[in-house]
């Protein structure tokens, strides 16, 4: 791959780091009951990711499915199938904080959260079902080998309220008030409410800058049982997020330290990444009480009091974080022999990086780091017009030796890359 092409590719995939794990946070404020004591290199489920925990730039990286026989289905991008594409690549982004409003709940993202999945472009990639907009040609995204709920791995937050706030407690509703007077005499954990956020489904509309994500928020307090949510599988919060990058929030790329074993690979890093929403419908809780017919005052108690359900315009989040994408190009390359396994790729470059410190920068240069304060026009030339939002394929023209690669805002570098807005 010429070196102009890979400078683009790192534009397009440092930008698509951040609306990656953003976009899945917003899945994530938790992840399931079960998450305990969890950190960054930690899973979900018994079933690992198949490689062992990797080291050096890749160390993020530790529940991706790269072992998916799926991931290796990226064509040659001279396999007219390819839509001029080919790569493999996994994701890895940690949110630190954060707000959530759904209704008159408002809960602040305390606890990390991490994220863990894979994409690529397969053959014949094309928008349809539930996908259409995002990257063109449309990829393919796979969670870890253990599922969607794999997908976040956190712990619960607290909301604000106390259950006796939530239940507008005293109530002339029996059912309700057996459960305000339980909760004043019990204390304790029986007057606190934590909010988990799980996946009610696969992520859709991939693309640079947002996707629709499916989603639901456990309310958690032993009065309310095991099934009281905000949402549910068949009628979920759908977020979609839009990207910007804070303050000091910059980009950098490291390249793999053996690029004649491992071509074209490279993790990407963007800090500082803010993702917002506050178009998202919010509908009524279910399942909350004590079961059965019982369940109908409290759940039509806690709508009441979070003035559920909450129409467009009445929720919002905001998801600060850093992220990062370890991607293969290889089958781009046209000085290689075609075509590459670039899923293959990756995983052997993890594996090589185990044991390698996580602090050391393993790679053969620095690692670039490209502030993006310092930018002024989209990617080329300073005198370079805007390209157009239009569809359009992911750039491989070379750009003129010596040309400055430049964009106002991530969007700028979107706009150039592929990607197609919503209607």
């Amino acid at each position: 791959m010429k070196p102009s092409s890979r400078r683009i590719r790192r534009a397009l995939w440092l930008s698509a780091t951040a609306a990656t794990a953003a976009g899945l946070t917003v899945a994530g404020v938790a992840s399931s009951v079960a998450a305990q004591q969890t950190s960054l290199s930690s899973t979900t489920s018994n079933t690992g990711p198949g490689y062992p925990p990797p080291g050096g730039i890749y160390a993020p990286f530790t529940n991706c499915p790269i072992t998916n026989p799926l991931m290796q289905e990226s064509p040659p991008s001279s396999d007219p199938a390819s839509g001029g594409v080919s790569f493999a690549a996994c994701t890895a982004g940690e949110v630190t904080s954060g707000t959530l409003k759904i209704g008159n709940i408002i809960t602040k993202v305390v606890q990390p959260v991490n994220v863990q999945f894979g994409f690529f472009p397969p053959p014949n990639g094309a928008f349809g079902g539930d996908n259409t907009t995002g990257l063109t040609p449309s990829p393919a995204v796979l969670p870890p080998r253990a599922g969607l709920s794999a997908l976040l791995v956190t712990k619960p937050d607290l909301v604000p309220e106390s259950l006796l706030k939530a239940l507008g407690c005293p109530s002339s509703n029996s059912t309700v008030e057996t459960l305000c007077q339980k909760a004043a005499h019990l204390g304790g954990k029986y007057l606190k409410i934590f909010g988990l956020a799980q996946s009610a489904g696969q992520l859709t509309n991939f693309g640079l800058l947002s996707w629709t994500q499916r989603m639901k928020v456990q309310l958690i307090n032993p009065l309310l049982g095991n099934n009281c949510y905000i949402g549910t599988d068949q009628n979920p919060v759908v977020v979609n997020p839009q990207l910007s990058v804070g303050p000091g929030g910059g980009l950098t790329v490291e390249p793999d330290p053996n690029p004649a074993k491992h071509p074209d690979t490279e993790v990407l890093k963007i800090t500082k990444a803010i993702a917002t929403d506050n178009t998202f419908f919010a509908p009524a809780v279910t399942g909350c009480g004590p079961g059965g017919l019982a369940n109908i005052a409290v759940d039509e108690a806690i709508d009441t009091s979070a003035g559920l359900p909450a129409a467009s315009g009445s929720n919002s989040l905001t998801l600060k974080g850093t992220f990062a994408v370890a991607v293969s190009f290889a089958g781009e390359d046209s000085s290689l022999s075609q075509p590459q396994n670039n899923a293959q790729i990756v995983l052997s470059a993890f594996k090589a990086s185990v044991g390698t410190p996580r602090s050391v920068n393993s790679g053969r240069s620095p690692p670039r780091w490209t502030p993006l304060a310092r930018f002024s026009r989209p990617m080329g030339s300073p005198s370079a017009p805007r390209p157009a939002a239009s569809p359009a394929r992911w750039p491989t023209r070379p750009w003129p030796a010596g040309t400055v690669r430049r964009t106002a805002t991530i969007s700028a570098v979107s706009r150039s890359c592929g990607t197609t807005g919503r209607a």
